[in-house]
């Protein structure tokens, strides 16, 4: 990762710490029947969520797998499930599917392809602070496909 990336990232992760208790884990569906991604209505038009209902981000540096580990994971949590993912209304689950994650027994969702994360930037539900980020994390529709586009300006925050 170039180090200019790592330090904005760095810089994020110190930014969005300050003052903040931590971030509520997304790592699994709170109960069986809860879906682990649903769709919900935001500034940016209708995106998915997780099951505590915080914005799922796409990483455009991502291939089928997942290309964000250590501090960037810190920032930008995977979303982990123990087992197969559940699909909320909205949500087609045959695009919902899991990759595996590196040193870990959990696996991460991804929906057409695309690994998910949430970010510590978001605070609250419904909330889409990490849109546009570094040019390269954008919140995903039902369709799968990410939200606006990047372009050369595009510094996130």
């Amino acid at each position: 990762m170039p180090l200019t990336v790592v330090a904005a990232i760095a810089g994020f992760l110190v930014v969005s710490s300050i003052g903040r208790s931590p971030p509520a884990k997304d790592s699994r569906a709170t109960a069986d029947r809860t879906p682990t991604v649903a769709v919900r209505r935001t500034r940016l038009g209708r995106v998915l969520v997780s099951a505590r209902g915080r914005t799922l981000y796409l990483f455009r540096e991502d291939g089928s797998r997942s290309t964000c580990f250590a501090a960037c994971a810190q920032v930008w949590p995977p979303l982990l499930v123990s087992g197969r993912p559940r699909a909320g209304r909205g949500v087609d689950a045959r695009k919902l599917t899991t990759v595996p994650r590196r040193h870990s027994k959990l696996r991460q969702a991804a929906y057409a392809g695309h690994p998910l994360y949430t970010t510590t930037g978001d605070t609250r539900a419904g909330q889409t602070e990490g849109q546009g980020f570094l040019g390269t994390w954008f919140v995903v529709s039902p369709a799968g496909r990410q939200v606006g586009k990047a372009s050369a300006s595009a510094g996130g925050y």
